[in-house]
């Protein structure tokens, strides 16, 4: 049976948005989605499972006892073909029955890159390439720079007044609306870690979790770039490390207060410095990458967060303003003013805008 290139779309975006659900829950994997087809219909789907394990594929195929003859499998990334924690997904399809397999783009992992497509070949069974390719390729972006040594997404949440301001005032709890809060607990969710400044940490004091409803189980791991090590043993951060798991970089592991970080779970990790005395960031990145995490989000301090951009290091970049200036007696910091100029500056180019209430999100993508 051969789909027109609008019913492999339609299958395929099916599937591509399966995989989203799952992104940033799919530890040092991609999050993939699969979808089988007979007769048009959908028979069977399987998400990557939380952690990485099982496979979207295996998922799929398991809930079936029979595959139906002319079964078609949509996958949103070329299935694998090496034997690790999950069997090799293109075997599996090659041994289903599965007559074809339509594969949005090929895994970049060095390792895999076309051999799943030679598996399912050598088999006889039908392949298709390249449907829904952006779209997918912009589910795994993160995976993609990591595995071929590059370093992970990097995204930056930023809430300011109309004029930029990032502080509250003194009577404001809160810039932005519960509307844009909730969006951004959402970022949250589909992040692997979450990284803030240690000033954030001293000033605010935050959990950092995912706080929608039912979403608790989404918050991603902590991390703080603390260059002298003064982030507060007493911090929400630190006493729930055990339960929420906490990275702290620095540039002292010679301090006596690391078994205290250590003895609440805290893992320190010594980080080299600039000329400036500041944390290398892309070291930190790197190190991040080594331990499999595809995306992270920025989101404590303009200075932090103007100090990625102006290392060339961020991807995106949420914006959320509120309508309200801020108070007169207040005004930019250093900070706020460098993260204006390098947000609104040629190397971004806005993606999209979302009307929020009383407030908007502008995404800025790295041009």
């Amino acid at each position: 049976m051969e789909f027109s290139n609008h019913d492999d779309s339609f299958f395929m975006n099916y599937a591509i948005r399966l995989a989203s659900r799952h992104v940033g829950l799919t530890g040092e994997n991609p999050s993939v989605g699969c979808v089988l087809v007979s007769d048009k219909k959908i028979i069977s789907y399987g998400i990557t499972g939380i952690g990485g394990s099982p496979h979207a594929e295996f998922e799929a195929l398991s809930k079936l006892k029979k595959i139906p003859k002319g079964t078609i499998a949509y996958v949103s990334l070329e299935p694998c073909s090496h034997v690790g924690k999950n069997p090799a997904c293109a075997s599996l399809l090659a041994m289903s029955g599965i007559a074809k397999v339509v594969i949005a783009t090929k895994d970049p992992n060095p390792v895999i890159n076309g051999n799943g497509i030679e598996i399912l070949k050598n088999a006889g069974i039908k392949t298709k390439l390249g449907i829904c390719e952006d779209l997918a390729k912009d589910i795994i972006y993160g995976f993609s720079q990591r595995v071929n040594g590059l370093h992970p997404e990097v995204n930056i949440k930023v809430a300011s007044y109309s004029d930029g301001i990032t502080v509250p005032g003194d009577k404001d709890p809160w810039i932005t609306n519960n509307l844009s809060r909730s969006y951004g607990h959402v970022l949250r969710s589909n992040h692997d870690a979450i990284v803030v400044g240690v000033n954030t940490v001293k000033t605010d004091d935050p959990n950092l979790d995912c706080r929608l409803p039912g979403m608790n189980q989404r918050t991603p791991f902590k991390v703080i770039i603390d260059t002298n090590l003064r982030t507060p043993v007493s911090s929400s951060l630190v006493k729930n490390a055990k339960k929420n798991s906490l990275i702290i970089f620095t540039k002292l592991l010679k301090n006596n207060r690391i078994n205290e970080y250590k003895n609440n779970g805290v893992e320190v990790i010594e980080v080299e410095t600039e000329d400036n005395g500041l944390l290398n960031l892309k070291n930190v990145l790197d190190k991040l990458s080594l331990k499999g995490f595809n995306r992270v989000l920025i989101e404590g301090g303009s200075t932090l967060s103007s100090s990625f951009l102006e290392n060339n290091l961020v991807n995106f970049v949420y914006w959320f303003k509120s309508n309200e200036k801020k108070a007169e007696e207040n005004f930019l910091t250093n900070g706020d003013k460098s993260l204006n100029k390098l947000i609104k500056s040629s190397n971004f180019k806005i993606k999209d805008s979302i009307s929020l209430m009383s407030n908007k999100l502008e995404i800025y993508k790295r041009a």
